[in-house]
């Protein structure tokens, strides 16, 4: 009799767990479904004449033009030339590679986690939460970053596949056996392609190979020579194919050289980059503090409330805090997305990671971490997942934590993982931590929505983007009304000096969408910014030094949204050009989108009646 009733509760127990891990799979589907949606929606709508349009103007002329600060073009464009250079089909890749690349992390995760959790459910139900979780919180890619794709994609994607590498590797050794050598070569190719994309991802790249090295070590030293050697097997290869099918990589890297030459005196320094990062990052944690400090305080009070007189006051305190924390991200900005709110939508996030590392901290204090959860090398692990998203944004001149959040899925395997370890503590506090868990994810929804629909990427809102220009670079993206009228007429009143395509152009600053849709090419860099003309001005330079810096007859038309400064001119007349005697503004700035176009006087005077 007592065995069946032994029985009959543990079949109550699994079914409990099983509705839990099927609401779970439920909220997570629910909220990669919102934001793939608004993907869809968006995909064929807008586009930013900055940053997007230099990503795109860079990824056109990919094999023409070496002068770059990344290698992105050289990942990019190959790509973009097979989609036949249409925008949207770059955009859907970029979806694709976003939802594939976190669900090969959270399945590479959940399996690493499976060996760490011998007690956890039976059922694949479990891994398949945790793998929707993850590739929901993945949707933070798409909170403020313009449509298609770059090198924030490349660094983000690849550290999380090597990441993954190094997961697989530490089950194998969990498990006793040997790490499988496709992980190694897979992570040494990465590294290869993150390094050329991204120079400054040797940071985040130097933090996972230490990682990889101590997980190794449990195996002893010729398990890490056979890792290292087998990962510059893959990195070799993977350059030679490089140089072989899409680039010389003796004409890529002088190119990245010889831009990185021209920024050295005027980029960031690492230290001041640090400097600035810290400063920006504790604006945004003492913010999150004080909009959020009673959900802290009840996160720390939730685990140590063992003795259950305390346990109705944590209760108590639990409730007061949510619904406190609930009502500040509402009133504070904290749902809404877009680069506008930078700063306030990764205010909650925050607080969702400080809950993680405040319980985890507290559970260890009071030895409420579940015995044999972790290891050495798991907790290696997850101290690197828990400052890789931060490591990955390194070199960004911006503030560290904007690149920093749209890795938010690599915090997500944390809180999993955090909350899969303290079965041993009381019931508010797993309560706490699954709740703040999920409140997380239901932000990342709308965070990615607003972000997407209501304020994209230096564009007009969804719903005043109806109509296309008509323009073959452009494909079919709709754009205002205004905008799409705009680019038309410009387009026409340059065809005599555009036509054919492929025309060279300098935008003066900041336009190289303007250069793409007219069917232009970047003269030197195709970035062009306002606080680097030093920058720009050396890219002309370079180009005008080689033997034949422009094809035929054809010298660079000039655009300028700024007033011309000595310096412009003092630069074309390196490359042989007299601005005042060899340029003539075609139409007053009025009628031309305020811009101040020049092209060349022989060429106006040929064709004025």
């Amino acid at each position: 009799m007592r065995s069946e009733v032994i029985a009959e509760s543990t079949e109550r127990v699994t079914l409990r767990i099983r509705a839990v891990l099927w609401g779970v799979i439920a909220v997570a589907c629910l909220v990669m479904v919102v934001w793939v949606v608004a993907v869809g929606r968006t995909v064929g709508h807008g586009f930013d004449t900055t940053d997007e349009g230099y990503y795109l103007l860079s990824y056109t002329w990919w094999d023409s033009n070496p002068l770059a600060l990344t290698g992105m073009q050289y990942i990019y464009g190959p790509i973009f030339q097979l989609l036949q250079h249409d925008i949207v089909s770059l955009r859907i890749f970029r979806l694709v590679t976003v939802v594939v690349g976190h669900a090969f992390f959270g399945w590479s995760f959940m399996r690493w986690l499976r060996v760490r959790r011998p007690d956890a459910p039976e059922t694949r139900l479990w891994e398949l939460a945790g793998i929707a979780v993850i590739v929901a919180a993945g949707g933070m890619m798409y909170s403020w970053l313009p449509m298609s794709p770059g090198y924030n994609d490349v660094i983000l994607l690849g550290s999380l596949t090597v990441v993954s590498c190094v997961l697989w590797a530490a089950t194998a050794i969990e498990k006793d056996r040997k790490p499988p050598i496709w992980a190694f070569v897979l992570a040494g190719g990465l590294i290869t392609v993150m390094v050329l994309t991204k120079w400054s991802s040797a940071a985040v790249l130097a933090l996972i190979v230490s990682a990889a090295v101590v997980v190794l070590s449990a195996q002893g030293s010729q398990a890490v020579a056979r890792g290292i050697f087998w990962a510059l097997a893959g990195a070799t290869a993977v350059a030679v194919i490089v140089h072989l099918l899409v680039v010389p990589l003796t004409e890529a890297i002088p190119g990245i050289v010889a831009v990185n030459r021209f920024i050295a005196g005027t980029s960031y320094a690492p230290a001041d980059l640090v400097e600035m990062y810290l400063t920006t990052g504790g604006k945004l944690a003492g913010e999150t503090i004080k909009q959020h400090f009673l959900l802290l305080i009840a996160a720390g009070v939730a685990v140590a409330a063992r003795p259950p007189v305390l346990r109705t006051a944590a209760w108590l305190l639990t409730a007061a805090a949510l619904a406190l924390s609930i009502y500040r991200t509402f009133t504070e900005g904290g749902l809404n997305g877009g680069a506008i709110n930078n700063g306030k939508y990764q205010v909650p996030l925050m607080a969702a990671v400080m809950v993680a590392v405040i319980t985890t901290v507290v559970a260890l204090i009071t030895r409420q971490w579940s015995p044999g959860k972790e290891n050495v090398r798991s907790w290696v692990i997850l101290g690197l997942l828990t400052v890789l998203p931060f490591m990955q944004a390194f070199g960004t001149n911006t503030a560290i934590y904007m690149n920093g959040f749209n890795a938010f899925a690599v915090w997500a395997a944390v809180m999993i993982a955090v909350l899969t370890s303290i079965d041993k503590a009381p019931v508010v506090a797993r309560t706490t931590t699954a709740l703040v868990s999920v409140g997380a994810l239901v932000a990342v929804a709308a965070i990615t929505s607003s972000g997407l629909t209501v304020n994209p990427y230096r564009s007009p809102p969804l719903r005043d983007l109806t109509t296309a220009t008509g323009l073959e670079p452009l494909g079919e993206l709709k754009l205002t009304q205004k905008a799409a009228d705009e680019y038309r007429a410009l387009d026409t009143l340059l065809k005599p000096y555009t036509t054919p395509s492929g025309r060279p152009v300098i935008a003066f600053d900041k336009m190289a969408g303007i250069i793409l849709l007219l069917g232009g090419r970047p003269f030197g860099e195709a970035w062009v910014a306002p606080k680097e003309r030093q920058r720009t001005a050396a890219g002309i330079t370079e180009v005008c030094s080689t033997k034949e810096p422009w094809p035929g007859n054809r010298p660079p038309l000039l655009f300028f949204n700024r007033r011309v400064t000595p310096l412009e001119i003092d630069t074309l007349r390196s490359c042989g050009l007299d601005f005042k005697a060899d340029y003539k503004l075609i139409a007053p700035p009025a009628s031309t989108m305020n811009l101040q176009i020049y092209v060349p006087t022989v060429e106006l005077a040929a064709r004025t009646p």
